[in-house]
């Protein structure tokens, strides 16, 4: 059986921050699961404004798109920025364009997609987002998205105030783990030629 990989990216830039917590929680799950796991803080995406083909002379920015090309399955953790995904996570996104072949952009991938605000608008809309610009890279978001809407979710100590988050997002991660396995499974048994 072809072990699954599952890359987490995290859209913020603060050390330490929800999304980040959020996005090395959700590797540890998947990793106890039997998944391998990559994790992408905020600080890693720090790339130049995308154009075409500045990945090829980006170390950052190839290294991502190896992972992501590599991915059997993603989690995509914003946070809400005035209701929608931050800047940095919508730039690191856009270079997912330069990713082609036979698995080009995100194509068939399941994406777990998990917004994080401080109020309910402002994590459901960008919640929206995400799996609107997931839709457009060809991935598949789970049908359960999850917003995190309690500061101290996920903190240092792996505690929790609110005891249903994990549960949503314990689902979002069976989703994307039972279809990550699919995945690595059709991408090393290709579909025969057409006769």
């Amino acid at each position: 059986m072809t072990t699954p990989l599952v890359v987490m990216v995290s859209g913020s830039l603060r050390p330490g921050s929800t999304s980040e917590r959020v996005a090395e929680w959700c590797a540890r799950e998947c990793a106890a699961y039997g998944a391998r796991t990559i994790v992408f803080p905020g600080a890693a995406l720090q790339f130049p404004f995308y154009r075409p083909g500045l990945s090829r002379t980006h170390a950052g920015a190839r290294e991502f798109l190896d992972a992501l090309g590599r991915a059997d399955g993603v989690v995509l953790v914003s946070p809400a920025y005035h209701g929608t995904v931050s800047g940095l996570l919508k730039n690191a996104l856009d270079y997912v364009n330069d990713l082609d072949g036979p698995r080009p952009f995100l194509d068939g991938r399941p994406v777990g997609c998990v917004a994080v605000g401080a109020g309910a608008q402002g994590a459901v809309s960008t919640l929206a987002t995400l799996r609107t610009v997931c839709h457009a890279l060809r991935a598949w978001p789970t049908p359960l998205g999850v917003t995190v809407t309690d500061p101290h979710a996920f903190d240092a100590q792996q505690t929790e105030a609110d005891p249903e988050c994990r549960t949503r997002m314990s689902a979002l991660l069976a989703q994307v783990l039972a279809m990550s396995r699919f995945t690595a499974r059709a991408a090393a048994e290709p579909l025969p030629a057409r006769t």
